[in-house]
């Protein structure tokens, strides 16, 4: 198609939720800091955004979603309220990586920065932890899998390392791995930064039908009741 996408972007894993709308090339955003993430709060988000930009829901192209990990009951919200308005509108979604969000927050302020380590608290003595360069086109690349980390056995790969998440301020020690060179445990996932992204995402044909996108809890023991099963 032509001209730029009409996306609307989610992210509610954490208990920050922000939602992004792109439209006619520029992004527009709302937050709600306000603790766990709720249905009604991030339905009243977008509809806000699409009453600002003067859109209708029938004008989205696609929605994006970030889905998780973080809070079970966050990337639930998420990823339902996606599919909700992408069902009724018919339109595709573009489900990203939570982890990756918060890695593209990162280069979003740290542009200069080429490794990012992002982890968030995963609870129960655990973190999520995914790694990530810039590669050539400027977007973060994961540098192997996501992962559910015990952070007495967390590691970096080679490199200078950007830490940022939350997972770093529930165990403050980890600012100290070696390869970190600068650490960040106030930040968060935001969706504005990665509208880019999506918007590529969608470019490229990397979309799935509503009912396709599934959130990506990593831990299965809790989700499913079962041992957690390598990387989930």
């Amino acid at each position: 198609m032509s001209g730029s996408p009409v996306i609307l972007g989610l992210e509610a894993a954490t208990g920050v939720s922000s939602v992004a709308l792109m439209h006619g090339g520029q992004v527009i955003t709302r937050r709600h800091d306000h603790g766990r993430a709720r249905t009604d709060a991030l339905l009243s988000l977008a509809d806000e955004l699409l009453a600002e930009a003067g859109v209708r829901r029938s004008a989205l192209d696609a929605v994006a979603c970030g889905r998780g990990p973080g809070g079970f009951t966050g990337v639930r919200i998420g990823v339902g309220v996606a599919q909700g308005i992408a069902m009724g509108v018919g339109c595709p979604v573009v489900g990203l990586s939570t982890l990756q969000i918060l890695a593209e927050t990162a280069r979003a302020a740290h542009p200069g920065r080429q490794a990012i380590a992002a982890l968030l608290d995963a609870r129960m003595g655990e973190v999520y932890a995914g790694c990530y360069r810039v590669d050539d086109a400027g977007w973060t690349t994961a540098v192997g899998a996501e992962w559910l980390a015990d952070p007495d056995t967390w590691a970096l790969p080679t490199g200078d390392w950007l830490g940022v998440g939350s997972g770093f301020a529930r165990f403050p020690a980890l600012a100290h791995r070696d390869g970190l060179v600068g650490c960040e445990a106030g930040m968060v996932p935001e969706m504005p930064c990665a509208m880019a992204l999506a918007a590529a995402r969608f470019a490229a044909g990397e979309i799935l039908r509503p009912e396709a996108l599934e959130p990506r809890y990593l831990r299965d023991r809790v989700a499913h009741q079962t041992p957690v099963g390598g990387d989930g």
